[in-house]
């Protein structure tokens, strides 16, 4: 076989791994739900899909899988995160366009964490008076049929970087609008800016997540429902 070919051949391998890693990092396969459990749905963007520990191992280091493990065999954790995603329905990249908005709402979880807003800062997409009424919207269609607790959580804290986030629009505009709607909706708010702001230096990118930041995020996350669905299961 003239050696050009065998050349050819390779790259072509290599390519198609490319593209074929490439294409499940921005769509990966839609987790389903196991009977029997007590089922979480993390909704977000690229800090809960995990892309800061993309190369670490996200299926073991991201939010929603260490929160599985802090949580232990009578929870399953789906992980709904999308790369890129805004809340808003305007944004360049909406989270509800996307086969994972429709799975989520069908998985009737008993638990719903919305972690949306980081991407909403991004470039043009940030409008405060739409995200605001399109977050108490979005929150609604999961609380709808009665059976799952939603729970807003704020963004984690963005730091300077190159991907377009501006970092004081999630800490004065997102930020503050999570919180208020939480309280205006009367949902069970979970701060992860705060917790992040007071317990991470930086972020390596300025806005993913690491491996130690999304312990902190799932540890939060942990000591809040925990204690909910012990009072609940009673």
């Amino acid at each position: 076989m003239p050696i050009f070919l065998t050349v050819a051949g390779v790259l072509l391998l290599i390519v198609g791994g490319i593209v074929f890693v490439a294409r499940r990092t921005m769509h990966p396969p839609v987790p389903r739900p196991i009977p029997g459990k007590i089922t979480v749905a993390a909704i977000g963007d690229s800090n809960t899909y995990g892309a800061g520990v993309l190369l670490k191992g996200r299926n073991r280091w991201s939010y929603p899988a260490q929160l599985a493990r802090l949580l232990g065999s009578r929870y399953q954790v789906l992980n709904y995160g999308l790369n890129r995603r805004t809340l808003q329905r305007d944004g360049d990249w909406p989270y509800a366009a996307n086969r994972f908005a429709e799975a989520s709402l069908r998985a009737r979880a008993d638990i719903v964490l919305i972690m949306l807003g980081t991407n909403d800062a991004r470039g043009e997409n940030w409008n405060a008076e739409a995200y605001e009424s399109e977050l108490a919207d979005f929150a609604a269609l999961y609380s709808a049929d009665g059976t799952s607790t939603v729970y807003l959580l704020t963004p984690p804290v963005a730091f300077h970087n190159r991907r377009g986030v501006s970092a004081p629009t999630v800490a004065a505009g997102v930020v503050p609008i999570v919180r208020r709607v939480a309280e205006r909706e009367s949902l069970p708010l979970i701060d992860i800016f705060d917790v992040t702001d007071r317990g991470v230096a930086a972020h390596r990118d300025g806005i993913h997540l690491d491996a130690d930041a999304s312990r902190l995020v799932a540890e939060a996350i942990a000591a809040a429902i925990v204690p909910e669905q012990n009072r609940t299961s009673r």
